[in-house]
């Protein structure tokens, strides 16, 4: 109930969960001294509780150490007159990054600076020296209602209360899993060992979902989201929606690879990427605070100077209606919608992200190609008939496709996904996020085709013609199938001695019978099978505890 609390009087209540609480307060000091705070108490019963009380001493303990204009304070730690613990915190007038992109989708710059601030403050706690085998805080449970938005256009990252300190003597992350299904890393949803890499994973969640529009890792349940996160695919932005910039592209991808070298190592080199976009702001917090004034035109307090440059309520007539909100369009022109929040997604099943429809640019371009490709024949018809007299003049047995035809008369179905990859792309993205390319092949029992296109991107070695003979050589025929592996925990996977890598696995592999092996030295698991891998089928193994 509302009342003082010590030296704090509390004002307003702002919701709670199933163990603490959390109010608006104000301090009360001398001579009518009042500073607005929020304070989060224990709710009565569990701080007589050693688990919990342990907890939540833990966090204050932890938040106390950090200081950075990124992160949320914490300026006290006490009991009440009921012997419940209660944190007092530094209060952000505004909102959470979860209502912002709730409004729909946001500008650009305006994303890139909110992620900068927030990794700007997750970089801090990565790197806060703790004791002497102890350097930097880990959060574990990074998402947008944990990002808050003043006002006055400041980024915080909040809510430490399930953070870690790393340790050389920490094996796994913890007993028990932490944190929000939606927005884990693949190795915190496996209970491994985690370092700040983990808490970049998560922002690479939110900063795909803010570009896109759409909730990236949602299942029915919190096994079925787990397991999206292990196993799922993810899009890149830019098959969803082509306007968005390919440079900022290459950073959500790599802040969203599974595999951990691959990603980025720190928050300050995917900070330092960021700020290389060609749409990085000049001055995002004003940007910042422009967009809440827009977004929240009731509630949003702003500067007279800002509001006077935007023409906003401090410049306007008095009775002039305030602007309204924006509607955003995806580059087709088709309405975005809003993004639901993530309390209203939680339990939302996943849905199937539909492919993009051509733009009248990519029709055009395909339909200047074509027509490319038909002069070249023409010539080379042209060319050849002129050095042979006697030779057939060349015909050609194709028309070219009508100008309003549908793209898939242009372009192959799998055209998109033959065109090579541009090497910075490739070089940041990997093959295990391409959506539609099959993973790169290994030696030995697992093969490429002879036909599949050389890593270059350039055309396939053909098969050498016999010149004794006069006619080509028939090319040995090999067969293939797939070999998917999927674990949960995490296993090593080996065919026929080879390793494969760490699950999940997707290779193509020669037909025939096979030798695989299953291992996790943690566990101390070890399964050998005997498989045999059928021609264009695919065969599924999966472990699940």
């Amino acid at each position: 109930m509302l009342g003082a609390l010590g030296k704090y009087r509390l004002d307003t209540r702002l919701g709670g969960g199933g163990m603490a609480e959390v109010f608006i307060a104000s301090t009360q000091g001398a001579e009518g001294f009042s500073r607005k705070v929020a304070i989060k108490r224990v709710l009565p019963g569990f701080s007589d509780n050693p688990a919990f009380s342990g907890m939540f001493i833990a966090e204050a303990q932890i938040s106390s150490r950090l200081v950075h204009p990124n992160i949320v304070s914490v300026l006290d730690f006490d009991r009440d007159a009921e012997n419940r613990l209660f944190l007092v915190m530094e209060l952000v007038e505004g909102r959470d990054l979860d209502a912002l992109v709730s409004t729909g989708l946001l500008p650009v710059p305006v994303v890139i600076f909110v992620i900068s601030e927030a990794l700007r403050g997750l970089g801090y706690a990565h790197d806060l020296p703790i004791g002497a085998d102890m350097r930097g805080i880990i959060h574990r449970d990074v998402s947008p209602h944990n990002v808050l938005l003043s006002w006055e256009g400041a980024v915080k990252v909040s809510d430490f209360g399930i953070a870690k300190a790393k340790s050389a003597s920490e094996a796994t992350a913890s007993v028990f899993i932490k944190g929000k299904p939606a927005y884990m890393s693949p190795e915190q949803a496996n209970g491994q060992r985690l370092d700040g890499r983990s808490d970049l994973f998560a922002v690479g969640i939110m900063l795909w979902e803010m570009l896109v529009g759409h909730r990236l890792f949602i299942g029915e349940d919190t096994r079925a989201t787990l397991a999206a996160v292990l196993f799922g695919q993810v899009p890149r932005p830019r098959s969803i929606r082509p306007d968005i910039p390919k440079d900022v592209e290459r950073v959500v991808m790599k802040l969203l690879e599974r595999d951990l070298p691959a990603r980025y190592p720190t928050a300050e080199a995917a900070i330092h990427d960021l700020l290389e976009c060609a749409d990085a702001p000049r001055n995002g917090r004003e940007a910042l605070i422009g967009l809440l004034a827009e977004r929240f035109p009731n509630d949003a307090r702003v500067r007279q100077s800002i509001a006077r440059s935007r023409g906003g309520p401090a410049s306007r007539p008095a009775g002039v209606t305030p602007p309204r909100v924006i509607q955003h369009t995806h580059a087709d022109g088709s309405p975005v919608a809003a993004l639901p929040s993530i309390g209203a997604q939680m339990s939302a099943p996943t849905g199937t992200i539909e492919a993009p429809r051509p733009s009248r640019t990519a029709l055009k371009i395909a339909l200047v190609a074509l027509f490319t490709i038909a002069s070249g024949a023409v010539t080379f018809a042209l060319v050849s008939s002129a050095g042979k007299r006697d030779a057939a003049p060349a015909t050609t047995g194709s028309a070219v496709a009508p100008a309003g035809s549908a793209l898939a008369t242009v372009l192959p179905a799998d055209a998109a996904s033959a065109a090579p990859i541009p090497a910075a792309v490739d070089a940041a993205v990997g093959p295990s996020h391409a959506p539609d390319a099959p993973d790169a092949p290994v030696d030995g029992p697992v093969d490429a085709p002879l036909d599949a296109p050389s890593r270059d991107g350039g055309p396939a070695e053909t098969p050498k013609k016999d010149a004794s003979a006069g006619q080509p050589a028939h090319p040995v025929t090999r067969k293939y199938g797939r070999l998917e592996v999927k674990a949960f925990p995490v296993l090593t996977v080996r065919l026929d001695g080879k390793l494969l890598g760490d699950t999940p696995v997707n290779k193509q592999v020669l037909t025939g019978p096979h030798k695989l092996r299953l291992t996790n030295s943690e566990t101390r698991y070890d399964e050998k099978l005997a498989i045999e891998i059928l021609e264009n089928q695919t065969k599924t193994i999966e472990r699940m505890k």
